[in-house]
């Protein structure tokens, strides 16, 4: 008895290759973004104290992306910029750049200068995936001495 196996269903073919196909695909190539975001607003916060634990004001900060040298520094009215300095709270990295840098990790660094003196230095990788960023490395808590 000769036996041959045929695939009469012209869906079926599709739907084995479609398996093959994603099968074959890098795990990069499978995150992909489902539309289901949280509404909230993610941003990276780098929080600077000194060696009482108390809030360091820093007069200027700049955050760079290390790869070109893009400003990435986060623009911030007066009045919020001020909070900013009495909690030692600094923005890092926020979802103002998901789409931008959506599926990628890139390395930045935050720089914080008082009376024009470097006082701190610090490099951070971070990504973003289809909804929020997120951080992967670097000290987000810095005490300067």
């Amino acid at each position: 008895m000769n036996h041959k196996s045929h695939i009469k269903n012209p869906c079926t073919l599709l739907f084995l290759c479609l398996v093959f196909l994603f099968q074959s695909c890098s795990e990069k190539d499978n995150e992909k973004c489902d539309g289901a975001c949280t509404e909230e607003y993610r941003t990276i916060i780098v929080k600077i104290v000194d060696s009482e634990d108390q809030p360091v004001a820093l007069d200027s900060f700049k955050v760079v992306n290390l790869k070109n040298g893009r400003d990435l520094t986060i623009q911030v009215e007066e009045e919020v910029l001020q909070s900013i300095r009495e909690r030692g709270s600094y923005p890092l990295f926020s979802d103002k750049y998901v789409q931008e840098y959506i599926q990628q990790q890139l390395d930045i660094n935050f720089t914080g200068l008082i009376e024009g003196e470097e006082v701190v230095s610090e490099d951070y990788k971070v990504g973003a995936d289809c909804c929020h960023v997120y951080h992967i490395s670097g000290d987000l808590e810095l005490t300067l001495e």
